[in-house]
Parts: C-alpha cells; structure tokens; sequence
C-alpha cells in the first residue's frame, strides 16, 4: 500500500454498484516512522486487513459479503482496495496535514504520535471532515498537558497497537453502518446491503480481536441485513 500517494483512483462500477463511492471514509496515521515506506510491514499488514473493507480474510467473512459484492471482478475489488477505505501513511505532518486539506471530501479516522499530535491536532480539530482523533505514544502521562486542551476533540489515546486497532475498527463499523442507515432512508438498498455487511465484518474482525460483548451488536446489523434481504425478494 503506498502510503504518500496523492494518486486519485477511479472507483470502478460493476452494473451500477460503485462500490468505491458507497462509503467516504478513509484513515490517516502520520507518525514519524511508521509513516515511512517500507517501514513496520506487519504492523500495516495487520491493520489494513482488519479495517479494509473490500476484502474479505477468509471464507467465513466472505458470506458476510452482499452477493453484489462477491458478484463483482476480484481484480477490481483488490485495486479499488489500494485507494479506498484503506490507510493512508504519512511521515511528516506537511504531507498528512497535504492530505486531509485535499480531500475534504472524506471522513477521516485521524491517528498520529503524540509528539506530532501536539503539532497538527491544533490544526484539525474543528475540521467537519475529522470522524475521530487517536492518539497513539509510548506514556500518555507525558501528553496529558497538551492534550487536556483538546479533551473534547480527542477520541481516545493509547499506549498499544492492539487497544487502537480494536477501538479503530468498531468505530469505523459504527460509522459504515450509519452510512447503510442513510441509504435505507434513501431507498437506496443495494449501497445499504453493502454497507451493513461492511459494518457486519468489522465487528467481527474486532469481536476476534477479543472483544465478547459485540453480539448484541452484531445481531442487531444482521436483523437489519435480513430485513432489506426479505424487502428485495418480495419486490422480485
């Protein structure tokens, strides 16, 4: 995954399903040296195939898939992946701070350093476009001056990958599943079947990462599954 890119892809539609415009958020972690390419391969590894949404790790997460999904060219799906949905890995704040600027059209899931994050969190705070700010450093103690400014603002800090990783992807689930909500409200079935099943996944996913107490959850984004499901089939 190319981390500075600046490339714009163009979301590809399968008979009408584009499923590169079905959501428009995206995550941005900045950090000095994770932000480097080629740099932390398994760590980017592991967070990328937890909150990509257009893959699927294994068979029991592609059923979850809508079958406009798993219909669609896998080719297309996997490139589609490398720009959508995905993180985006920066360096220096000029080159994420580039970023965010340009693309106030997406609903960013902004990670940084603390070191960094007392640089740029000034600067984005108030920006409609942040869907949430975490904050991920070795002490938090040693960033609770800076940061108690933005107590608001801030959605969580952490001192391991793990704990962000697991509050990242349910928040991301929580997002994508008000996106299906909006969809439903619009009669737009197809992009709400896809996002409910997006948002299913993810939970899930942060279900395995140790979390029991997502089955409410979880049944609660398959009733909604189920009933757009048994909608269409009495329309056919």
């Amino acid at each position: 995954m190319a981390g500075n890119s600046f490339t714009h892809a163009v979301p590809v539609s399968v008979d009408g399903r584009d499923f590169g415009h079905f959501s428009d958020h995206i995550t941005v972690w900045i950090d000095q040296y994770i932000g480097v390419q080629n740099t932390y391969a398994n760590l980017k590894t592991k967070f990328n195939n937890n909150i990509q949404v257009l893959q699927s790790n294994n068979e029991a997460e592609a059923e979850i898939d809508d079958d406009t999904m798993i219909c669609a060219n896998p080719d297309m799906l996997k490139e589609l992946a490398e720009e959508v949905y995905c993180l985006k890995y920066f360096s220096t704040v000029e080159d994420g701070l580039d970023y965010i600027n340009n693309h106030p059209e997406k609903k960013i899931f902004f990670i940084s350093s603390g070191t960094i994050g007392k640089i740029i969190v000034p600067e984005i705070a108030n920006l409609p476009q942040i869907q949430g700010i975490y904050i991920f450093c070795g002490n938090i103690s040693h960033q609770v001056i800076w940061a108690g400014d933005y107590v608001d603002k801030i959605t969580a800090m952490f001192e391991h990958q793990d704990n962000l990783l697991e509050r990242l992807t349910q928040d991301i689930a929580k997002y994508v599943e008000s996106k299906g909500d909006q969809y439903k409200t619009d009669g737009d079935n197809v992009e709400a079947r896809n996002c409910y099943s997006w948002s299913k996944k993810l939970l899930v996913r942060r279900k395995m990462l140790g979390d029991c107490s997502l089955e409410r959850l979880i049944a609660n984004i398959t009733e909604k599954i189920e009933k757009l499901q048994s909608s269409a089939e009495c329309r056919d």
